[in-house]
């Protein structure tokens, strides 16, 4: 019971803070849409909010937490009382054709058995797996126990904590989850089906500005069972989170490329945002972000002369406000990147790692026919773009390429510098995990690619509104 209230808390927070965004940027959606975004948009305002309780000294209690929430909601309610939030378009099930309906209805219940599947596995389950437990668990023990982040943390060597460099949003939402469970590693592993089930219901509402009923059904259950995916739903790990914020994040990217409207650009910005609190991959994703919004001004304007130029600074603007504290943490601090020392690295090592690539190949080719961890995932993904290679670089779908090639670019990179071991080593086990990043974005872009085909051979199909 003490879990779902956690879970209820972030929920209304988020909504209130989902409101209070689409108010500001006038963006309309649906009622799925607007569950599924104030899940993420309220994991990230409990992160913050014990982030700054322990910038301001207060500690980390049920009641100081609960305080402030009492507060933000009587604010927030008051808020709404005297504006409109705005309106809530809804996605009408009665538009699909009756014909097709047993193959919808057969689609929600396989996801469906897959999301108590996962639960089903995570329940008797504690936190287990050596990086659940060194990178996130144990810093959200320390957390709890000590009332917040004790002094000097980021400079505690390994053998006292793993990673101090990496972000905190795993550790301080497990943190949350304490605060009204207890210490208790049975119920804060349930905090993974959840961020499973929201990305799956933001996933489809989203894909519903681009396709019809059945194929963003079809897309989603394609998603929901993929094993890799699924079973990072049930271990504490930042990789599915991240995985969600960023390909959230793009497909709201790719509704401003298709629509320009403006909402959708800030929401991705927030998402953005908020993943570089989660892992410092994130970091290639933001780039990547960047420089499409930027592309895609001087593609359609030439200049950022006039409105534009405000336009790219207001839809940055969350990015970066969002980032600030964590960056200015780990500036002051002088927490270094244990993977990547850029003091050590050398010409010799660099060359090292590239004479290694053919490694990096390899590993990355078992991954790929790999059914045991992707199904066909991957082979239908790189048979699609072989398919439809002459679209690649055509109209929408140019951005979304731009995107994952900078992305992939960026991944890559991170491997020919990374330090400290042989580049077998960090491939070995960091390639699923990577790949499992770009899981959902490259969903969007294999279905997005065939959809005009699909269309064309199913007919009815298209017109499944």
């Amino acid at each position: 019971m003490s879990f779902i209230l956690a879970v209820a808390y972030l929920e209304i927070t988020g909504v209130f803070v989902s409101l209070f965004i689409m108010k500001a940027v006038k963006y309309r959606c649906s009622f799925l849409e607007l569950i599924s975004l104030s899940f993420l948009f309220g994991s990230m305002a409990a992160v913050l909010q014990l982030f700054i309780y322990d910038i301001l000294g207060i500690e980390f209690t049920l009641r100081n937490i609960l305080i402030f929430l009492f507060i933000f909601s009587a604010c927030s309610i008051c808020f709404f009382v005297f504006n409109k939030p705005g309106q809530i378009r809804t996605l009408s099930w009665h538009r699909i054709d009756r014909s097709l309906r047993g193959t919808a209805n057969l689609f929600i219940t396989g996801i469906t058995i897959q999301v108590l599947w996962v639960f089903f596995l995570v329940l008797p389950t504690p936190v287990y797996s050596h990086d659940a437990v060194a990178n996130y668990a144990l810093k959200a023990k320390i957390f709890f126990q000590s009332g917040g982040i004790p002094t000097g943390f980021f400079a505690w060597p390994e053998s006292q904590v793993a990673h101090s460099d990496y972000p905190l949003f795993l550790p301080l939402l497990m943190t949350w989850i304490y605060e009204f469970t207890g210490f208790n590693d049975l119920t804060v592993n349930l905090i993974m089906p959840c961020i499973y089930v929201v990305f799956l219901g933001a996933f489809y509402a989203v894909l519903r500005r681009f396709f019809g009923i059945m194929y963003s059904l079809l897309s989603v259950f394609l998603l929901a069972t993929i094993p890799q995916l699924f079973d990072y739903a049930t271990i504490i790990h930042s990789d599915l989170l991240l995985t969600v914020f960023v390909s959230c994040a793009c497909l709201y990217m790719m509704v401003y490329i298709r629509s320009e409207d403006k909402g959708s650009l800030i929401i991705s910005s927030f998402l953005f945002g908020i993943a570089l609190w989660i892992k410092n991959e994130a970091i290639v994703f933001a780039a990547a972000f960047l420089a499409v919004i930027l592309i895609s001004f001087l593609r359609k304007e030439g200049s950022f002369r006039g409105n534009r130029w405000g336009t790219i600074v207001s839809s940055f603007l969350p990015l970066i406000l969002i980032a600030i504290p964590w960056f200015a943490v780990k500036f002051y601090t002088g927490t270094v990147n244990s993977d990547i020392d850029m003091t050590t690295i050398t010409a010799t090592g660099v060359w090292e790692n590239i004479k290694d690539i053919p490694i990096l190949l390899n590993l990355f080719q078992q991954e790929v026919f790999g059914p045991k961890k992707w199904n066909i995932f991957w082979v239908l993904f790189f048979s699609v773009l072989i398919w439809k290679r002459r679209s690649l670089w055509k109209k929408e779908i140019f951005y979304l390429t731009t995107f994952l090639t900078i992305a992939v670019a960026g991944y890559f990179t991170g491997y020919m510098i990374t330090t400290g071991a042989n580049i077998f080593f960090y491939v070995n086990t960091t390639i699923s995990r990577f790949m499992l990043h770009f899981v959902g974005i490259c969903m969007f872009y294999m279905m997005y690619l065939a959809w005009s085909d699909v269309k064309e051979a199913v007919g009815r199909m298209g017109d499944v509104r």
